[in-house]
């Protein structure tokens, strides 16, 4: 993390804290963005340009709330795009900002999105955490690292669920560290 970010945490922290109060309830909690992912993005996007965010699973609306947050307070007039297959978390968020929710169909999932970001300029960050299956993670990071401008960000929860972020990390990734939540790891890479 820049060493500017940790002027951030302790406001990143306070935010999490009502982000968990105000949450929709369109999914289980277990599927939430946990504190430290929360705080990594706040502080993250805070602290640098970030102004183009891509954001994969948006579940009750945790890991939005930081991001739109970071933007708004941020005063970078950035964007944020979120993905998701369950049509009822287009009502995760509803404050203020450029947010820009995207449907998924379940079926030709993969096509649906590659044509969506292929329209997109170079993204500053993309956080990936939807579909932890194997074939669904490597299919992401390789099209987030497609995406990404050449000092972009890709942020993935629960690498842990599949071998597909160690892999990549070898070969892909300029460096990567992981960070390790309550309970669950979240990878950080850099393109």
């Amino acid at each position: 993390m820049p060493k500017e970010a940790h002027q951030y945490i302790s406001a990143a922290r306070s935010l999490f804290k009502e982000a968990l109060i105000n949450q929709s309830s369109i999914t289980s909690k277990r599927w939430n963005a946990e504190e430290n992912l929360f705080v990594l993005l706040y502080s993250l996007i805070r602290s640098n340009e970030s102004k183009f965010v891509v954001e994969t699973g948006v579940a009750n609306g945790i890991s939005t709330n930081a991001i739109m947050n970071a933007l708004q307070q941020a005063g970078k007039n950035g964007e944020l795009h979120s993905f998701d297959v369950l049509p009822e978390t287009r009502n995760a968020y509803s404050g203020p900002g450029n947010w820009n929710f995207h449907l998924l169909p379940t079926k030709n999932t993969a096509r649906k999105i590659k044509g969506i970001v292929s329209k997109f300029s170079k993204v500053d960050i993309w956080v990936h955490d939807s579909d932890h299956g194997y074939r669904w993670q490597k299919f992401e990071y390789l099209l987030a690292l497609a995406s990404l401008s050449d000092d972009g960000i890709l942020i993935s929860d629960d690498i842990d669920a599949s071998p597909a972020w160690g892999e990549l990390a070898k070969t892909h990734f300029r460096k990567s560290f992981i960070i390790f939540d309550s309970r669950k790891f979240i990878g950080i890479a850099f393109k």
